[in-house]
């Protein structure tokens, strides 16, 4: 028969295995919940990985948040595998992203799955390098995150989305993040609400990078953004700000873990970045919408 003492100690035990359980839903390793975003400008503009972990501090309490990044702009993660691949930011002189993934200890790694790259010429490339990372990440002890990524208007869009459903589906993916379909799902509801920062067509602008936030707070939690913050650190438009000004602006101010190992033109960007408030009716309105859309699409994969 267990003494009282013993008793005690069974009972500290199971209580510490199912508070790592529920906080991260998967094997913790950290005191930290490290989260490494692999990406292009999609994922970098407006800091929305950095946005999105502060978002996320308060779920997985009392462990802190860290985002880190990885990639290059204008290029999809299948070219991270290349042998000849060079980053812009993210990678040490000679480690390659099979490297850092193995042996920098992540929680979660968030891969960019780009619409109208597998929904076009790249299928194959991007379906075996997604093959190739999800194994890596689960392999070091960490959970792959997909980004719906796709802000354009063609058909491309439509089968890319659809092959990336099937993806993380293939993949038992838990944590999807859907954010083109949410995009797809605003500009059928309200085509007059600007998800981007014109005329830049090519990168989410205000809206679009908040409902991104949303859709990818979702991703994580599978709870309703409904008591998230209505502020957000928005970055001038790219070649619009004065780099010589933003020089300056950097001898004077302290950077956080996140930006000083940032490259320069990065920095330079995202020092000039001002707070944006969102309506809170708008707000409200692309809660609702990343959750709904979440929930009627995707949430089935958390189970």
């Amino acid at each position: 028969m267990m003494t009282f003492k013993h008793r005690i100690l069974v009972l500290t035990f199971l209580l510490a295995i199912s508070f790592n359980q529920v906080n991260a839903g998967h094997k913790v390793a950290n005191d930290t919940v490290k989260i490494l975003w692999v990406g292009s400008s999609s994922t970098y503009c407006h800091d929305l990985p950095y946005q999105t972990g502060q978002w996320l501090e308060d779920y997985f309490a009392p462990r802190p948040v860290k985002t880190y990044l990885v990639g290059k702009s204008g290029t999809g993660f299948h070219e991270y595998l290349e042998t000849d691949f060079e980053a812009q930011y993210g990678l040490k002189q000679g480690q390659t992203l099979l490297d850092k993934i193995r042996d920098e200890n992540y929680d979660f790694v968030v891969l960019q799955m780009i619409t109208y790259f597998i929904g076009a010429d790249l299928r194959e490339e991007t379906e075996k390098s997604t093959e190739i990372l999800v194994k890596a990440i689960r392999d070091a002890g960490g959970e792959p995150v997909f980004y719906e990524m796709g802000w354009r208007l063609g058909p491309e869009n439509e089968i890319g989305r659809q092959l990336i459903a099937a993806a993380a589906k293939k993949h038992n993916i838990k944590y999807y993040g859907s954010c083109s379909e949410a995009w797809k799902a605003v500009r059928a509801d309200k085509p007059s609400l600007e998800l981007h920062n014109l005329p830049d067509s090519d990168h989410p602008g205000t809206l679009g990078t908040y409902l991104n936030i949303c859709s990818m707070y979702v991703a994580f939690t599978g709870k309703k953004p409904k008591d998230q913050e209505i502020k957000l650190e928005v970055w001038p438009r790219f070649g619009s700000f004065d780099k010589e000004l933003a020089g300056e602006k950097l001898k004077t101010v302290s950077l956080d873990y996140y930006h000083q190992v940032m490259p320069d033109w990065m920095q330079k960007i995202s020092v000039m970045r001002t707070d944006h408030l969102i309506e809170k009716k708008t707000a409200r309105y692309l809660q609702k919408q990343a959750y709904q859309t979440w929930k009627q699409n995707f949430s089935q994969l958390a189970n």
